[in-house]
């Protein structure tokens, strides 16, 4: 004769079992799901932090600036670069790693700027970050470069001004800015990103005459100190973009000093700057870094000289 009390038993211990594991993962996925919220609200406070951070970082004119940014946690950066729109747009965003659920966070809402430009990876990662900024004038000021980026570089053979800026950034060496410089590969730190300057062997090569930067078989192409860097710290992807984003401020300042020039030489105050100007308007529409060498660089560098030369009226 079979035992029912026995039976009835084992059913409510099968049905405790079932409903509290159900209770159990139920309660992980609802822990998890607000470890993951809070997470993202966190790193969304901590991208818009870095975004404030970099906002003070601006030069005069002649001034190169360095900032050191250490977060509290392992942290990823993600830099997304668009064309889009009349300037374009940054938007930085970050996510930490931590030791519960994954191994890194969900990217946290982005935030975007339309007067920034950051050169760094996509994505950069570590607890803290070096950032180098230099004003851009091309041949007026048009913006301050951003150069964003982790980890260490060795510079192998640089050229006398790059290796001054940087001694002069780290104070001599007094602080470090995750660059070292050295003539020789051999010396250079293991596991650092090497930059060879007009020789081969390094994750990344400078060509000084041709003006080129080549890292993961992609060329890109540079003029002055400020954008030799940026081409260094960035991917291909990344520089291109923001170029392009530069160049599109380049044309509506010219578009500005332009105007102004036609109203000193209408005023009697004579320049002869009009015409150029326009014609810089049009090259700075660019695709590329190359397109930029080849259109932009000599109006701009002629557009200088001239205006320097001017006894009055001066228009930049």
């Amino acid at each position: 004769m079979k035992n029912k009390k026995g039976i009835e038993f084992g059913f409510s211990w099968i049905f405790a079992i079932i409903a509290g594991t159900v209770i159990l993962f139920s309660a992980i996925y609802v822990t998890t799901q607000l470890i993951d919220t809070e997470r993202k609200v966190g790193d969304t406070f901590v991208a818009s932090e870095l975004t404030n951070i970099l906002n003070p970082i601006e030069t005069n004119l002649e001034d190169s600036k360095y900032a050191l940014i250490e977060f509290v946690d392992d942290t990823r950066v993600f830099n997304e670069c668009s064309t889009i729109g009349v300037f374009g747009k940054q938007q930085i965003s970050t996510a930490s790693k931590i030791g519960i659920g994954d191994e890194w966070g969900v990217q946290s809402v982005r935030k975007t700027s339309f007067n920034k430009y950051v050169f760094s990876r996509e994505i950069e990662e570590g607890k803290k970050m070096h950032a180098i900024v230099k004003p851009f004038e091309m041949p007026f000021k048009i913006g301050d470069l951003t150069m964003l980026y982790s980890g260490e570089y060795c510079f192998v053979n640089p050229s006398s001004d790059i290796e001054d800026e940087i001694n002069d950034l780290s104070g001599n060496g007094a602080q470090d800015i995750g660059v070292n410089i050295t003539s020789n590969l051999g010396d250079c730190p293991q596991g650092s990103e090497t930059v060879c300057f007009d020789q081969l062997g390094c994750n990344v090569f400078v060509n000084t005459q041709a003006k080129i930067v080549s890292k993961n078989e992609k060329d890109v192409y540079y003029e002055g100190d400020g954008l030799i860097l940026a081409a260094i710290f960035a991917d291909s992807e990344t520089y291109e973009c923001q170029l392009k984003r530069l160049m599109k401020r380049a044309g509506e300042l010219g578009a500005v000093y332009s105007r102004k020039a036609a109203y000193l030489d209408g005023s009697g105050c004579s320049n002869n700057l009009i015409h150029d100007l326009q014609a810089y308007v049009l090259a700075s529409d660019v695709n590329n870094s190359r397109e930029f060498v080849q259109q932009v660089v000599f109006l701009a560098n002629d557009l200088e000289e001239r205006n320097d030369n001017l006894a009055r009226c001066k228009i930049f």
